[in-house]
């Protein structure tokens, strides 16, 4: 086979089935190489989407369609009984069926055609890169989902703590999470990176690698290491509905834990307290740390920019003024005037906040000039319980430049450093565009602001075409008003929409309902979707008597936060496809796979410090306890198929 000229091998793989075509990965570097061309599979990939299947009915719905001889003979009959007069009409009549293509097409328009719908298919832009075997793994490939360590409570290890917020760290070695524990702790968990072979995975995968002490975190600066105030985080966390209330800044490898009004930095190092700083009201968002770049903090009433190059040990009073919590001994205070220029002579910009006309910000974005990763060059956004998109320019903080009106409560902001038009965009999803069209379209300049939320009850999925602002020569920024609007509120989702993110070519939301949908960057065809509560079927699934697959899922869970595992990759063309997705229920921490065999299990941090005999005792327990809930299902699947028959009630 290695003997093949590449081009006949790729010739012979075409014809092949995608399982098919897989095992060959084993048989030779070569081999390897050749299978995994990324023009096969993108092939692959398009004859297998949702954008072709809907394609060929449209073209089979339009196509005519010759008779068939008893409805040509229907139609004789009818032609002689309406005019038995005219005899001519019906002796005229050719009965044999009309060529089905008169003209049919040759093979370079075939080929002209499919380049032509694979291009208004295609999700790429020009400088975008995919892997496109992971991408039709991320596609099609099985879903499995595990779940991470979960904290012990530190004075009794049957009890477990809820873990209250999720962060990612990439570290040189292997990525972590961290996250804020019930107890006012802070817990990391190593989960490996996107790239390790199989061969040599870690056994303590998903187990908590390192954990601070009990009380770490305060809402008042002050640690207490007895854990007094880990009520007060449960009962804060729980009640307010705070999403994102950590924020890693991996250049400074430091991490940002929101508690009610204070703001906790934790060394990531040594896991101690760096820096606090308290605010006037209640922290309900976070943007995304990127040192040098001053973070947003927004709170019920207000938004404030936290500079990390300044003293961290502030406290901020009602005017939104800052105060050294250090008092210096033996030496009077002066005077400090109370204005503008006074902070703007000591660089003391951050001092400044923005009132909020209605409370609730509950995502905040740094959004980043098209084509590029620099989140310096100002723009603000914010979305929560207000109706509309409030942007800020932070060179002009606090000054409003703009809203966007939604009218959805929004919980979740994300961007893409692409133009999003729904005209194109719709055109394309019928595949009425030209090659030369739809390079045009994706040549221009601009960006795109994904919002998701609730609206009516609904989900509601939103997206904005956003393009350069070319009234001004400096720093490039994004426009105020979206040059287009498209909003999602019909099929995104039947309950609210909890988290949105960008994962690889799609987009991947989360409801209400515990689902995971995958979508195209359209915002409305589906590629996939998954429950993370339901159960998964062993040894092929358990059928019932009568037939019937167990399918019942468990609805307690829901994904409030969702986290793509590759996006803080600092690469300089970073590939968009491979990454795994961590999920944060409001208790606990799961990380989903594209594998039928997830990297890790339960049973690998586990403690194995039992004896053979306690071991076996285990085993046949567990094997006893599946065989009663495979029975148990059994057993309702059969209530509930006689049930319909109506054979109760």
């Amino acid at each position: 086979m290695e003997q093949l000229p590449v081009e006949l091998l790729l010739l012979i793989l075409t014809f092949l089935h995608p399982r098919d075509i897989v095992p060959l990965h084993l048989v030779s570097k070569h081999v390897r190489k050749i299978s995994r061309d990324d023009e096969l599979w993108r092939q692959i990939c398009f004859d297998h989407s949702y954008f072709t299947t809907t394609n060929r009915r449209r073209e089979l719905r339009l196509e005519p369609r010759s008779p068939t001889p008893e409805e040509l003979l229907a139609q004789q009959l009818r032609v002689a009984a309406r005019s038995t007069a005219n005899s001519a009409e019906v002796a005229n009549y050719n009965a044999s069926p009309p060529e089905a293509n008169s003209s049919p097409t040759s093979s370079a328009d075939h080929v002209a055609e499919r380049t032509r719908a694979l291009a208004n298919w295609d999700p790429l832009y020009a400088t975008e890169k995919v892997d496109w075997y992971g991408e039709y793994v991320a596609r099609h490939a099985p879903l499995s989902m595990t779940w991470l360590e979960p904290p012990e409570v530190s004075t009794n290890e049957d009890d477990i703590c809820d873990v209250k917020g999720l962060g990612y760290y990439v570290d040189p070695v292997n990525n972590k999470v961290i996250a804020p524990i019930e107890d006012g702790s802070v817990g990391v968990w190593d989960v490996g990176s996107d790239g390790t072979p199989d061969g040599s995975r870690d056994n303590r995968r998903g187990a908590i690698q390192t954990r601070s002490k009990p009380g770490l975190l305060s809402s008042s600066g002050a640690s207490n290491s007895s854990g007094s105030h880990s009520t007060s985080l449960h009962s804060w966390a729980t009640s307010a509905g705070v999403i994102e209330c950590i924020s890693i800044d991996k250049f400074r490898k430091k991490a940002y834990i929101a508690i009610e009004h204070g703001l906790n930095e934790v060394d990531l190092e040594t896991l101690q307290i760096s820096g606090f700083e308290t605010f006037p009201h209640q922290i309900s968002a976070l943007s995304k740390a990127e040192y040098p770049v001053p973070m947003t903090i927004g709170t019920t009433n207000s938004l404030y920019l936290h500079d990390p190059r300044r003293a961290s040990n502030v406290d901020r009073n009602e005017n939104g003024n800052s105060e050294r919590v250090e008092n210096i001994a033996n030496f009077p205070a002066s005077p400090r005037p109370n204005n503008d220029f006074y902070r703007l002579l000591l660089g003391d910009k951050s001092s400044v906040s923005a009132p909020l006309n209605q409370p609730g910000p509950l995502s905040i974005l740094h959004f980043a000039s098209s084509g590029t990763q620099d989140l310096g060059n100002g723009e603000i956004y914010v979305g929560g319980r207000f109706p509309s998109i409030l942007i800020y320019d932070r060179r002009c903080f606090p000054k409003l430049q703009g809203t966007i009106h939604s009218g959805a409560r929004l919980c979740s902001l994300a961007s893409l450093l692409y133009p999003f038009k729904a005209l194109e965009v719709d055109l394309m999803r019928q595949n009425q565009l030209s090659i030369s069209e739809v390079q045009t379209y994706k040549s221009q300049a601009g960006s795109s602001l994904i919002a998701c939320g609730e609206y009516n009850g609904k989900g509601s999925l939103e997206i904005y075409g956003l393009a350069p602002d070319t009234s001004t020569t400096s720093t490039p920024s994004m426009s105020v008003a979206p040059n287009s609007v498209f909003k999602n509120r019909v099929s995104a989702s039947s309950s609210k929409l909890l988290s949105v993110a960008t994962h690889g070519t799609r987009l991947v939301l989360s409801d209400g309902d515990g689902q995971l949908k995958w979508l195209e960057r359209d915002g409305s065809t589906l590629v996939r979707r998954w429950n993370i509560n339901e159960y998964h079927q062993r040894d092929g699934g358990v059928r019932g008597l009568f037939n019937t697959a167990i399918t019942e899922a468990n609805t307690g869970d829901v994904a409030r936060k969702i986290l793509p595992t590759n996006e803080d990759l600092d690469v300089p063309n970073p590939r968009v496809d491979g990454d795994r997705l961590l999920v944060w229920t409001g208790e606990k921490i799961g990380l989903v796979e594209f594998s039928s065999k997830p990297h890790f299990k339960s049973e690998d941090w586990e403690p194995t410090s039992q004896t053979v005999e306690e071991q076996e005792k285990r085993r046949e327990q567990d094997v006893y306890g599946e065989t009663m809930r495979r029975a148990l299902e059994r057993q309702a699947d059969e209530v509930r198929f006689v049930r319909g028959l109506g054979f109760g009630r």
